[in-house]
């Protein structure tokens, strides 16, 4: 069994509101999208740009922070407040969507800035480009590593900074989707003016719903007194056109992001988010080493915080009531720091000071994806 022995987060230090970004720009946001972005569960996230406000409207970025900064944080707390030797730690494992940039990878970047704590001789895996299920994943990787390698340790460090990729809003007026579907029914947009601006709604939702941060797990072997992972399950691609269900092209044509990678989510996401969290979570339930058979018997479930409507959607599906201590992490961690994507259900891990039960983690996204594991005392 791969125990957690220590988690620790790092956020940037500045902190936006919802209340004050959409009061920054209401002169541009239409009553309905205003009501869409208030939706989406967020009211609070990190950003590694000190003027986010400033820059959604327009200004340039002034960033004080970057993914590898909350990274090499995140490491640092995580070992420190362990107590471990750092000596024992032979393998970090680094994942993110937000990369610095495209080469080095995030573990070597980390490795760059961690002299004197990390051991120059440790093994470093970077997963990028994983999407939001990438935890579980990295767990098991170091559980592969731990079981070759008796007595040493892991380091499984999820880091994004999203803010900075968020396209800024230039234009002089934006609309929910319902007001611009009426506006191509009334013949007010030709078909390509209806895609273009189906495209600046989503971006503008998008810079309300991410949020910047880090969190590093201390992981060891068959540790008494921790809680422990497994049984780990994973589901990719069940159909084929799921694959395009969340996408990123490298170089974006949209004149506010010069270039920058460009992000779609296509409205499918809540219903089939949801079906592959319960098809993960029910073949976790049904596996003969899991020591529980329903959900009903775990303290919590931590859901990635894709938005407040696809967590509501994940909770129907898993008949878990939206208003329960059960999954009131997941809700807290969106309203506190936004969709964190890979580092979201770390955030929830963190949080949780008291194991006497059993615990769910689910994650799902970019894939399409999903990945549930059992967490309860070893």
């Amino acid at each position: 069994m791969i125990s957690l022995v220590s988690a620790s987060t790092a956020t940037p230090e500045n902190k936006f509101s919802t209340t004050e970004l959409v009061a920054s720009m209401m002169h541009k946001l239409s009553p309905e999208l205003i009501n869409t972005i208030c939706s989406l569960g967020v009211e609070n996230r990190y950003s590694a740009m000190d003027n986010y406000a400033d820059f959604l409207s327009g200004a340039p970025m002034n960033a004080n922070s970057s993914t590898t900064d909350l990274g090499v944080n995140a490491t640092r707390k995580c070992i420190e407040e362990s107590g471990v030797d750092p000596s024992q730690i032979g393998l970090l494992i680094a994942a993110t969507n937000t990369p610095d940039q495209m080469l080095p990878c995030l573990a070597s970047e980390v490795m760059g800035r961690t002299h004197g704590l990390l051991p120059r001789s440790l093994s470093t895996v970077s997963m990028q480009s994983q999407g939001c299920s990438v935890m579980l994943k990295s767990v098991e990787v170091a559980q592969w590593y731990l079981a070759a390698n008796p007595g040493k340790m892991a380091i499984v460090l999820m880091s994004e900074a999203h803010t900075p990729f968020v396209a800024p809003l230039v234009r002089d007026e934006y609309y929910g989707f319902r007001e611009i579907a009426r506006m191509r029914k009334n013949n007010k947009l030709t078909d390509a003016e209806f895609e273009q601006q189906r495209t600046e709604t989503t971006l503008a939702i998008q810079s309300m719903l991410f949020g910047d941060g880090a969190v590093a797990l201390l992981l060891g072997q068959d540790i008494s007194g921790k809680p422990a992972f497994g049984p780990i399950s994973h589901l990719t691609n069940d159909s084929p056109e799921d694959v395009n269900l969340l996408t990123m092209i490298s170089n974006s044509s949209h004149p506010a992001l010069n270039g920058k990678p460009q992000y779609f989510m296509r409205p499918a996401v809540p219903a089939r988010g949801a079906h592959y969290a319960v098809t993960t979570v029910n073949d976790v339930l049904h596996n003969p080493k899991s020591v529980v058979s329903d959900l009903s018997q775990v303290d919590d479930c931590m859901i990635h915080t894709g938005s407040k409507k696809i967590l509501d959607g994940v909770c129907s599906q898993l008949h878990l009531d939206a208003d329960s201590t059960k999954v009131e992490k997941s809700y807290d961690v969106l309203e506190n720091f936004g969709n964190l994507s890979s580092a979201s259900t770390g955030f929830m891990l963190a949080g949780k000071k008291e194991w006497t039960g059993p615990a769910m983690v689910v994650g799902f996204g970019v894939g399409f994806t999903a990945s549930a594991g059992l967490m309860s005392m070893n």
